[in-house]
Order: structure tokens, then sequence, then C-alpha cells
């Protein structure tokens, strides 16, 4: 088996604690440098990602050389993993457990840039499917705009949906006031973002009739829903929690200097 491969066998065993490896190792594998490492029965990941072959890391980390990803069974792998990191680089660690800060900590010195939220949905959740919703197939572009808030490129969008996307969307007198998207993330994985309301249109529980269509409808075909926010972002966390999602990774983002 092809050393990807298993690296991708060991990260599927825990989809939703790693899918911000698994997307990017099956998006950027060609630019991407991977290395697995088995010590007996322990073992580790490192994947190098030079930060200016992802779009969201060259606008948010413009100064960052390489941004790396781990999982590993045991710190005690560290010191064959550290080998390939290279010297004198500026690094953005992705870290998507807390006890690997912990970890890192007695090895690097660094400086916490950014930390977000995952959530889920507990086995045999039901979520309400609003009848005021519109789900389409298809890129409607009275949307877009909507999306763009959230940075959201015209071509991701329609990436996303020849891959089978769909969006959930409300219309006042046909105009689009709150919407968003569900996508595939990786595999069984799918997203549900791009979540925007109109400023003039919120606290009407807008937001909450379309996520919880989205997640639902995902649910009925098969996937695992991710709903992923910034730590910061109070309404979207009120949001996920209302309607009863479990939160299940804690992903924050590191930055240092290679000495």
């Amino acid at each position: 088996m092809h050393q990807n491969d298993r690296i991708i066998t060991r990260l599927r065993k825990e989809p939703l604690k790693n899918v911000s490896l698994l997307k990017m190792l099956t998006s950027f594998h060609e630019v991407m440098e991977s290395h697995l490492v088995e010590q007996g029965n322990q073992w580790g990941v490192l994947l190098l990602l030079p930060a200016s072959a992802y779009a969201y890391d060259h606008r948010v980390y413009p100064q960052a050389d390489y941004i790396v990803f781990m999982d590993y069974s045991s710190p005690d792998v560290f010191p064959a993993l550290f080998q390939f990191l290279p010297p004198q680089a500026k690094i953005v660690f992705k870290l998507q457990d807390v006890n690997y800060k912990e970890a890192l900590s007695s090895h690097f010195s660094m400086e916490k840039v950014r930390g977000f939220y995952s959530y889920s949905t507990a086995e045999g959740q039901i979520f309400p499917k609003d009848e005021d919703v519109v789900i389409s197939h298809v890129v409607d572009d009275r949307l877009i705009p909507l999306w763009a808030a959230n940075h959201y490129t015209k071509d991701e969008i329609e990436d996303y949906f020849q891959n089978g996307a769909f969006s959930v969307s409300i219309f006042l007198d046909n105009n689009p006031v709150s919407t968003c998207l569900a996508f595939c993330n990786e595999e069984t994985l799918w997203e549900i973002g791009a979540v925007h309301t109109l400023e003039s249109s919120q606290r009407n529980g807008y937001a909450k009739k379309v996520v919880q269509t989205a997640i639902q409808e995902t649910l009925e075909r098969g996937f695992i829903p991710r709903y992923h926010v910034l730590e910061t972002n109070q309404a979207s966390i009120r949001l996920a929690e209302s309607i009863g999602l479990i939160p299940c990774v804690q992903l924050e983002h590191w930055i240092n200097y290679i000495q």
C-alpha cells in the first residue's frame, strides 16, 4: 500500500477529528509533503503544505512559509517527525487536539493566532426541515453575494456544486435573505457552511431554519454533517448549541519560528 493510502487509512479511523488533514491531503497531495513514522506500536503523521498552495492560508497567513498538520499515537514519535520540519521556516501548526499543543510546547515557543470549534450530531438526532426553505442543487446567482460575505468565491461554489453540493435558502419577495451551503468536505463528511443572513433580516430565526434543514438533509443522504465556527463567532456558537449540535473538535492555529 502506498504511504499516502496508509496515512489516509489511519486518519479515517477518526474522520471528524482529522477532517482537515484528510481534506488537505486529498486536495493538495501533489504539492504537500506527507510523512508517516512507525515505531513498534506507535506511529505519527506529519503533513507539510506550502502556505501559498491554499488560498485561505495565503490570505490569512501571508507571513508563513508552511502549514503543518499532525496526528500521532504518542509524542514519543516527535523526534522522528521533527526531522521533516524545514529549518528556519515560519510555520503555522494546525492542531486538532488541544493536547497536541501541550506536547509541542516543550519543543517550540508558539503563539496562538486562531481557534475554531467543530460541531456534529449525536446518533439518532432528528432536525426539523422547515417548509419555508428552498433546497437547490444548482448555483443560484442571487445567493452568490451572500456566500461571498463569508469569503466563498464563485469558482469554489461552482466546484462544490459539481461535486453534489446543495444550498438551503429563505426568500422574501423573491429575494434571498438567509442561506447556507452543504458540500462534501472529505468522503462521508459534509460541511454546513457559508451561513449568512442579511442584516435587515436577522433575529428572525432564519439562520436556524436553513442550518437545521441542511443538517437533516445531509443526514438523510447518509453523510456526517460538520458545522465549523470561529471561536470568537458567538452568534454561530449560540446557533449550534440552540439546535442541539454536539461539539466534537477544537482546532487551533499556532504560529512559530523553527529555531
